[in-house]
């Protein structure tokens, strides 16, 4: 019993009994001579339980059974401890024919300590930027390390549309590289188009401090008119943040209740059915302009050549190039020589390369410098045997020098036959 109702109990007590009036009562208790008949009335009717509500020790009409809730908590215990509580809602609903309040199940939540509780800290002043009015306008893109399926750790390279957040593309790979990047962005173009703005962070790849002059992803999003700025804090990219701690919440358990635990598996579930299904539907937002501002891809362009790496080499007299600890012989033939000249490496995603000169293919073939060594060794010493060589064991370590002097005799190494092609 409540101090106030024990002074009401109290003060109608000495009413009945003829210590107070009526009038005494009021100013007591600060009720009118109305309220003062109805608490003596029902004094005399119930007596001391008078003061408690009509309602006392009833169960309420709209209270949730002990079974239910039991099926609830162990539902949440054993199948969706992962969850956080909209998440772990919704799929009761779904899957389970489960439809509670928000509240209630918060709730009972709490009382098995079972709530994901984000973390808290002190945070710089930060100004609100206003997001863009159009589709294709800028796009945020980067990469979330962690484990997201499997034991192993896996990053998902995301890209996100700063007006509408909408995903046009993710995917999981090994590790954030150049490559992945790459990948990313050319979907990206092939899917939608071509967009204005890439805003990215300060990795390397992107062309950040370590890479100021020269970066491939940078390099392949100007050929595309597409211009790549760099955020100062990941609070800058709160979209993208968001977005990946909306992911860890929801893609986690999802792909754990369907025992996904290979990149293959992966992805195909999350570009065919997470994005389109759940998260598009649930997390993007109307932009201020419908119009998008993606522009299609020119006719004829190949982006398999533009989201490659380029690396650039000058011919040698001879009309060779070293590549990657390799000799290559080029076998165009040419009316003029290009010693000095510059070409064109590009390696594709496939890890696959060719050489151009002047926009144009080059063939070329494999020169293995290390069995040209081997056999001018072997012409000025036919007697001593391979095994016991003295010369062989020497060959790696002055390769360099047995090559320039076989350089200087071209016609004397063709005739001897030392040039042995793979």
């Amino acid at each position: 019993m409540s101090a106030q109702d024990q002074l009401k109990l109290d003060v109608m007590g000495k009413v009945v009994s003829g210590v107070f009036d009526r009038e005494k009562a009021c100013l007591i208790l600060d009720i009118s001579q109305r309220t003062i008949r109805r608490y003596l009335k029902a004094y005399m009717d119930k007596g001391p339980l008078f003061v408690k509500h009509g309602n006392y020790q009833r169960s309420p009409a709209n209270k949730s059974s002990k079974e239910l809730k039991n099926k609830v908590l162990s539902l949440v215990k054993e199948k969706y401890f992962d969850f956080n509580m909209l998440h772990c809602l919704e799929k009761l609903s779904e899957c389970e024919g489960v439809h509670l309040k928000r509240e209630t199940f918060r709730r009972w939540c709490h009382e098995i300590k079972m709530v994901k509780r984000a973390k808290r800290r002190r945070s710089k002043a930060r100004y609100m930027r206003a997001r863009m009015k159009q589709t294709g306008i800028m796009l945020q893109m980067d990469g979330s390390p962690h484990r997201w399926f499997g034991n192993k750790e896996s990053c998902l390279i995301s890209a996100i549309d700063d007006a509408s957040n909408e995903v046009p593309y993710a995917e999981f790979f090994p590790a954030e590289d150049t490559i992945s990047c790459m990948r990313v962005v050319q979907n990206v173009v092939a899917k939608k188009g071509i967009f204005q703005l890439l805003y990215v962070d300060r990795a390397g790849w992107f062309g950040g401090t370590k890479r100021t002059d020269f970066a491939q992803v940078k390099r392949a999003c100007e050929e595309l008119g597409i211009h790549v700025i760099f955020a100062n804090s990941a609070e800058a990219k709160v979209c993208l943040e968001r977005h990946f701690q909306t992911m860890q919440d929801r893609l986690i358990p999802e792909m754990r209740f369907r025992h996904i635990h290979s990149y293959q598996a992966a992805n195909c579930f999350l570009q065919d059915q997470f994005l389109p299904n759940e998260y598009d539907k649930k997390f993007t937002v109307t932009p201020a302009n419908l119009q998008t501002a993606y522009k299609p891809l020119p006719e004829g362009t190949d982006l398999n050549e533009i989201f490659c790496l380029k690396d650039y080499r000058i011919i040698k007299r001879d009309h060779t190039v070293g590549w990657q600890g390799k000799l290559y012989q080029i076998e165009s033939p040419v009316k003029y020589s290009i010693y000095k000249q510059k070409i064109e490496i590009r390696t594709y995603q496939d890890l696959s390369f060719k050489m151009f000169f002047a926009g144009k293919k080059l063939p070329i073939k494999l020169v293995n410098h290390l069995r040209m060594a081997a056999s001018f060794l072997n012409s000025f010493f036919p007697l001593v045997l391979p095994s016991v060589n003295p010369f062989r064991s020497t060959v790696a370590k002055y390769e360099s020098r047995i090559w320039v002097l076989l350089r200087k005799s071209d016609e004397m190494a063709k005739s001897a036959g030392i040039l042995v092609p793979l």
